[in-house]
């Protein structure tokens, strides 16, 4: 059911109060994603929202709800399904100020809809990959000529962007002169991390470590202990979950950009193993997809019963990784620039 979506105009729960969005701007294009079916795998991601070690958004929406002022633009690059938008309309409820959802995903844009479309303060683009060019829309592409925001925000994504430069960029040329872009992530090599720290996605190459020991330990899991094409699974678990990059990798990028570090700082947060559990299991073939083999590499699907051997062996490598701990700390590392 395609949901209702108001008018530019509209003003829901803010008064007289006037957005910011350009005149003939539409909040919501007319594509197909937009009245297609919500999906499986959009509602599974979205239960992140209910996770503990989701708290790592609090200091951007803390920061974000401190910086808008009424009349301005947000842009939420990599917005997902609407998470961060939707605890920062909640915090400032008659902020009169647009937020621009943009995200490579029209599965996670949809639920996005479903979710805020009915406030005329959101809007959403969604970012195409372009096949001949062999790489995805840039942000100055999406948006209008002669668009700008105020801000921009990237939260849990900038270590996932393969072409890092182009797309702080593009970002440089939407942000208004003077105006901030608020980055985090959970995926940096940051100096500052304690000893113990988690880097959270390095969690899954020490999970694939573990599996591996309790495969050649265990006879229950015999089946699985010769994988031939191995290296090919190492490769499908790094474009799952890239490489971890250090912290000046980020900075530079953002300088030569031409954006200027204005704060930098990191924060511990802590994950409770049952609920990255929940997480891991939805993207389950890229931490353990040598267990039953990948469609991608095999040219067939697993069996059902070999998926339910890949979900419960990474638990069991998730407790050998923890000990047996229900929670454990991860760094956050946050950074503003202008």
């Amino acid at each position: 059911m395609r949901p209702v979506v108001r008018g530019v105009a509209g003003t829901d729960n803010l008064g007289e109060m006037v957005l910011a969005w350009p005149e003939g701007f539409r909040r919501v294009p007319e594509e197909p994603w937009v009245s297609a079916p919500i999906e499986t795998l959009a509602l599974k991601y979205d239960t992140v929202e209910t996770h503990g070690w989701y708290r790592n958004l609090e200091p951007t929406v803390d920061d974000l709800a401190g910086y808008l002022r009424d009349g301005q633009i947000l842009v939420d690059y990599s917005a997902g399904t609407g998470i961060l938008c939707d605890r920062l309309l909640k915090r400032v409820p008659k902020l009169a100020a647009g937020v621009l959802l943009v995200d490579a995903s029209p599965k996670f844009l949809r639920l996005a809809l479903e979710k805020l479309g009915h406030d005329a303060r959101v809007a959403l683009r969604w970012i195409r990959y372009l096949k001949e060019a062999k790489r995805l829309e840039r942000l100055d592409e999406v948006v209008p000529e002669g668009f700008h925001a105020d801000a921009l925000v990237s939260t849990n994504a900038i270590h996932l962007y393969y072409g890092l430069d182009e797309t702080l960029k593009s970002w440089r040329k939407v942000v208004r002169p003077g105006g901030r872009v608020f980055v985090q992530s959970g995926n940096i090599r940051n100096p500052a991390a304690r000893e113990g720290e988690w880097i959270i996605d390095e969690t899954v190459d020490a999970i694939h470590l573990a599996a591996m020991e309790i495969v050649k330990g265990e006879d229950r899991w015999a089946a699985y202990r010769d994988v031939k094409n191995m290296p090919a699974y190492d490769d499908l678990r790094a474009k799952y979950f890239l490489p971890m990059r250090p912290l000046d990798h980020y900075l530079n990028a953002l300088r030569t950009a031409g954006f200027r570090i204005h704060s930098l700082r990191k924060r511990t947060i802590e994950a409770n193993v049952s609920e990255w559990y929940d997480f891991l299991a939805v993207y389950h073939e890229g931490v353990l997809g040598w267990v039953g083999g990948s469609e991608k590499i095999e040219g067939k699907r697993p069996a059902e019963e070999a998926v339910r051997d890949r979900l419960a062996l990474i638990r069991a490598a998730m407790d050998k990784v923890f000990k047996g701990r229900a929670r454990f700390d991860c760094c956050w590392t946050y950074v503003t620039a202008e």
